[in-house]
């Protein structure tokens, strides 16, 4: 298992680009280490798993109550790459209820845990751009998960820790925000 993720961005982000083989991507980091995490915390499968996503399902990692969207998940790995009906709905329209509700990003530079709204507010600051109209086609504006470190003051953006002494420290902070935001 992976114990941290400071231990999975040396092992699968910085060492796998290092040595020429592409990083294994966001179905990779959301099975073998944040599924194994989040059940740890909460003891609840998710009642629905898909990085590439479907329409009308609210992120990549669902948790469903009573037939119902509950809780959902957005993982971003390396970029912000989000889909000409993911920007529509989850940016431009202002309507909280049709937004995930978490933000996870990973970057070689750390990991990205924020409430989608503040996630929200991060995005438009980085792409420096007041966002008013919807895009017809495409994607929106991308943004390396890097790039918004430079702006991201929360206790939500938790570095790469380079002294394996850190880890245990900063994947504590990590679980603690992320049982903390948990409403499974």
């Amino acid at each position: 298992m992976i114990a941290t993720y400071s231990e999975y961005i040396d092992r699968f982000l910085i060492r796998g680009g290092r040595d020429g083989f592409k990083s294994p991507g966001e179905h990779h980091f959301v099975a073998t280490y944040l599924l194994p995490k989040l059940y740890s915390l909460n003891n609840i499968v998710p009642d629905y798993v898909n990085p590439d996503g479907t329409k009308g399902i609210v992120g990549d990692v669902v948790y469903f109550r009573n037939g119902y969207h509950h809780f959902g998940i957005e993982v971003k790995f390396e970029v912000i790459r989000l889909t000409k009906n993911e920007f529509n709905s989850w940016i431009v329209d202002t309507d909280s209820s049709n937004h995930p509700n978490l933000f996870l990003g990973v970057g070689t530079a750390g990991i990205i845990i924020l409430p989608w709204a503040d996630f929200r507010n991060d995005y438009l600051k980085s792409i420096n751009q007041r966002v008013t109209s919807t895009i017809e086609k495409g994607y929106g504006p991308q943004k390396a998960i890097n790039e918004l470190f430079k702006i991201g003051e929360s206790p939500g953006y938790l570095k790469k820790c380079e002294q394996k002494s850190e880890y245990d420290d900063y994947e504590s902070r990590f679980l603690n925000l992320l049982n903390n935001t948990l409403n499974c």
